[in-house]
């Protein structure tokens, strides 16, 4: 970012036109009713590269959201830590692992995958309780995630 946004008001927290609202659907597990989960899932190199691109969208929208045929979570997210680690076997060839760490607070879970959503996904606002009790005058639907 260059430092004339800076002065225009703007920060790192994305503008209306690259706001993406990914939804990563798994086809077994469960979502439980505080928003945890514990999902897997076997993507093939094209899949896998579309997950990333979604991944690196919700992370400029601070907003992602986990599917299985029993939960629905949508999160809002920040950005922490990135780990990789190879062990190779005695032929050279291992797993190489990637896994990003975000900080994500549950902003609406559901047991029912079709059950209508709320925000962007669902086309219906919602209001952050702190925006009824603070006396704060500048609001961004994800305004924790600075507090990470």
């Amino acid at each position: 970012m260059s430092d004339d946004s800076a002065d225009d008001g703007h920060d790192d927290h994305g503008s209306p036109e690259d706001m993406e609202y990914p939804e990563f659907v798994f086809e077994s597990g469960s979502v439980d009713e505080d928003g945890g989960f514990d999902l897997a899932t076997e993507l093939d190199r094209e899949a896998m590269a579309g997950w990333l691109e979604d991944l690196a969208g919700g992370l400029r929208s601070h907003d992602v959201a986990v599917e299985s045929p029993d939960g629905y979570v949508t999160f809002g997210v920040g950005a922490s830590d990135v780990e990789m680690s190879f062990d190779p076997g005695e032929d050279g060839v291992g797993v190489l692992s990637v896994t990003f760490e975000l900080p994500a607070k549950p902003m609406f879970v559901a047991d029912d995958p079709d059950q209508p959503k709320v925000g962007a996904r669902g086309g219906r606002g919602f209001v952050p309780v702190e925006m009824l009790t603070t006396d704060r005058e500048t609001f961004r639907c994800y305004n924790w995630v600075d507090d990470e």
